[in-house]
């Protein structure tokens, strides 16, 4: 099982196609809220996280915002405008400070047009996150608060090597799109039903099936997804 340290998505290609990567990569730290990159702009860099996690947001002319995905150890952001070379039609924001490693577009694409095995990685996590974005939508027009909270602390433990997850309510609000008020509220529901520990935007899973079982149908369509990508062994699956 790769070491917390690292990204799930290098440590799975295979030995020659990792060796040729390597050499690109820098290593970097990101803070909270930070924008790697703004809605609109040409991704020229992507971000493979190891501790760190990053969110899609789209921004709306008034202000508002949403959250349509959580990229974390599992694979890398950006993916979908870098395939395609196209400007991104939301913003990419560290949602939790950390570790990453970063390499440019350009050699990136290069390399994988040169290894069929790292494009077909690429291909596969592109659709990953096709069906999460997917899942998001149909889940924040059909599943209750509680529920729907549930799934996505269960997301964000499962893209992250850390126990300790961070989420603001305003963060959790813009992910399942729902007032504040009304966020706070289903989050002190699971916490009276003792399957999380939530104080001051720090949570932890203290009853894992509990939790599971809190959350919709969205969590339990897409694990298996995740699982295909890296395996089961590769996120994390206790508290």
């Amino acid at each position: 099982m790769p070491q917390p340290t690292e990204n799930l998505f290098i440590a799975a290609l295979e030995p020659e196609e990792a060796a040729a990567l390597r050499p690109l990569l820098r290593r970097v730290t990101v803070t909270s809220e930070q924008t790697v990159v703004p809605q609109g702009a040409t991704v020229t860099e992507v971000h493979f996280p190891i501790d760190a996690q990053f969110a899609n947001v789209v921004r709306f002319a008034d202000g508002t915002a949403v959250e349509t995905a959580v990229i974390g150890h599992e694979g890398l952001t950006g993916l979908a405008p870098f395939m395609a070379d196209r400007p991104c039609a939301w913003e990419i924001l560290c949602r939790a400070g950390g570790e990453a490693w970063v390499v440019g577009v350009g050699p990136l694409r290069a390399l994988a047009m040169r290894r069929p095995g790292l494009m077909t990685r690429l291909l596969a996590l592109t659709d990953l996150y096709q069906a999460q974005a997917a899942q998001t939508a149909a889940c924040n027009a059909l599943h209750p608060v509680p529920d729907r909270i549930a799934r996505w602390i269960l997301t964000a433990r499962d893209l992250s090597p850390n126990e300790t997850l961070f989420f603001r309510q305003e963060e959790l609000a813009r992910l399942i799109g729902a007032r504040r008020s009304t966020v706070s509220e289903a989050a002190s529901q699971l916490r009276r039903r003792k399957v999380i520990a939530y104080s001051r935007g720090v949570i932890r899973i203290v009853d894992r099936p509990g939790l599971e079982a809190a959350a919709c149908a969205c969590w339990h369509m897409l694990k298996p997804r995740l699982d295909a990508v890296h395996g089961p062994s590769g996120v994390g699956s206790g508290t």
